[in-house]
């Protein structure tokens, strides 16, 4: 079963990555795909290893050759505007705005939203109700800065990261109507957001979004 790991490079080191990508696992076939929904490369070696290249909105990756596709690539990095981001997850929210991987503004918070509870019968429907609310004020707080600052902001891009019913619930506020028709990426979160991990992902996503896959799990994971 292939496996797969996503980085993010840096647009000036692009073009060196895929060329140490290739010595250490073959000459690749360099596939372009350009399309209304996004373009990208696929670089694919002789030892099973591939790798996915492109912006981290589809939607915004230019029309590429296969000539001149890092530098297209480095340079659409380049000219993408100001970012909105939201992360949220129960333990806590960070928004902000970023341009070419710095934050411009941003806001983070902890709040507490309790565990589930094993407890059956009225206990049970006591503690959900109690959860729920606390998500709610969550939630609430997190859009009330995000719609405090982004319709001024003018994001042209929106990254989101944590939990999805949470985020859909934001995204629902009448005031920010206009992020749903953003070029749009998701994040996965492994932790409660923090200022640093928002400022971390304004870094990555200012650079080139890069999806290896590898089919053996004997094969060691590429760096």
């Amino acid at each position: 079963m292939a496996r797969t790991k996503t980085i993010y490079l840096p647009p000036g080191r692009l073009r060196a990555w895929a060329d140490k990508f290739a010595a250490d696992h073959g000459n690749p076939l360099c596939e372009v795909n350009n399309s209304k929904v996004g373009s990208g490369v696929v670089l694919s070696c002789p030892d099973g290893f591939a790798v996915r290249l492109g912006l981290p909105w589809e939607r915004l990756t230019p029309a590429l050759s296969a000539e001149a596709w890092p530098e297209q690539l480095a340079a659409a990095a380049a000219d993408i505007g100001t970012c909105g981001l939201i992360l949220l997850r129960r333990g806590g929210y960070s928004v902000g705005t970023s341009v070419q991987g710095q934050l411009t503004w941003s806001k983070s918070g902890t709040r507490y939203v309790q565990s589930r509870t094993a407890a059956g019968g009225w206990s049970q429907q006591r503690y959900a109700r109690r959860r729920s609310n606390q998500a709610d004020a969550l939630v609430l707080t997190a859009t009330e800065y995000v719609a405090g600052h982004f319709p001024a902001a003018k994001p042209s891009c929106l990254a989101t990261g944590g939990d999805r019913d949470m985020l859909r619930q934001l995204l629902t506020d009448a005031r920010l109507a206009g992020l749903a028709a953003l070029p749009a990426t998701h994040l996965e979160l492994n932790a409660d957001p923090r200022q640093r991990q928002l400022a971390e992902v304004a870094q990555e996503l200012a650079g080139i979004r890069a999806v290896i896959t590898w089919p053996a799990p004997g094969l060691n994971s590429p760096s």
